[in-house]
């Protein structure tokens, strides 16, 4: 016992004097902020005055760059910075897709603003539990305005695909937005889309214990939302969170995991998805990948 007040204390200690701080212990075991049915209203209410977001991508072919966790400080940005010159650089119809941790701690918004804005257009992002630690909820919405969203493609004459946006940075949907959930999967998978894809901060399977009680959601909850996303024929699942990357197969859909795009994390890579009849996803590692 007096082992484990010891650790604490040190975790306190550390934290209270780091210029970054990257430990928020009351938000690891409980919300320290606006819950997700907060958040769910707030997002709603941008999403009325800003209308439905339908990109023509000219094409039936375009291409995805997806990554995750980059848990940017002010020092440490390297590769999220060759994330976006990479996505810059790409000549194809292209859209961009980040599954949360942004950033690692308090006070690392502006430099993550700083880097994004470096980012063209179609870039969307989906919050991570350290993106709204510390009671930054605030602060995330007034950089990217809304948690829950969905968005579709187009070639100018006919839809392509679907893309839906889950709030999971608490490790939970809420009541308000799996109603949502369920009451767009109803509506649109009606409206011919050639494929759905829902991303996520939060992941649905869990391999071992290293992200504690935020590893994922609640065992009905998982139930009810891989039976949910089966019955719609949702092809993809893209997570985050673990820091390693993942797939499972079931019930026809698809759940992939992401490495993590952190400058010192081990085993650093991004994933491009071809986007077509198809959709072929590739992992590309980092320059200074560690494995």
């Amino acid at each position: 016992m007096k082992k484990h007040i010891l650790y604490i204390a040190l975790a306190v200690m550390m934290t209270a004097c780091s210029d970054d701080m990257t430990l928020d212990l009351l938000g690891m075991f409980s919300p320290n902020g606006e819950v997700v049915d907060v958040r769910y209203d707030q997002s709603m209410a941008y999403n009325a005055t800003q209308g439905e977001i339908h990109l023509n991508m000219g094409s039936d072919d375009y291409m995805m760059y997806v990554c995750t966790d980059s848990h940017i400080t002010r020092k440490s940005h390297k590769n999220l910075d060759y994330f976006i010159d990479t996505y810059n650089a790409e000549t194809a119809p292209k859209i961009a897709v980040h599954l949360g941790d942004l950033i690692d701690a308090q006070k690392n918004f502006p430099c993550a603003d700083s880097v994004l804005s470096l980012a063209n257009d179609h870039l969307f992002i989906t919050p991570g539990n350290h993106d709204v630690y510390f009671k930054q909820w605030p602060i995330y919405r007034s950089y990217f305005n809304t948690s829950i969203y969905w968005f579709d493609t187009n070639n100018g004459s006919k839809k392509l695909d679907l893309f839906i946006c889950l709030d999971t940075a608490d490790g939970t949907l809420g009541t308000k937005q799996m109603k949502w959930l369920r009451e767009l999967l109803e509506q649109k998978s009606k409206e011919g889309y050639r494929r759905i894809i829902v991303y996520t901060h939060t992941h649905f399977w869990k391999l071992d214990d290293s992200q504690g009680h935020t590893s994922n959601f609640a065992l009905e909850e998982t139930y009810e939302l891989a039976a949910l996303l089966a019955q719609y024929n949702v092809a993809y699942v893209w997570s985050g969170h673990q820091h390693a990357r993942q797939s499972v197969l079931f019930r026809g859909v698809n759940y992939l995991v992401l490495d993590a795009t952190k400058d010192s994390e081990k085993g650093q890579s991004y994933m491009t998805v071809q986007m077509g009849e198809h959709a072929i996803y590739h992992y590309i590692d980092y320059p200074n990948a560690n494995h």
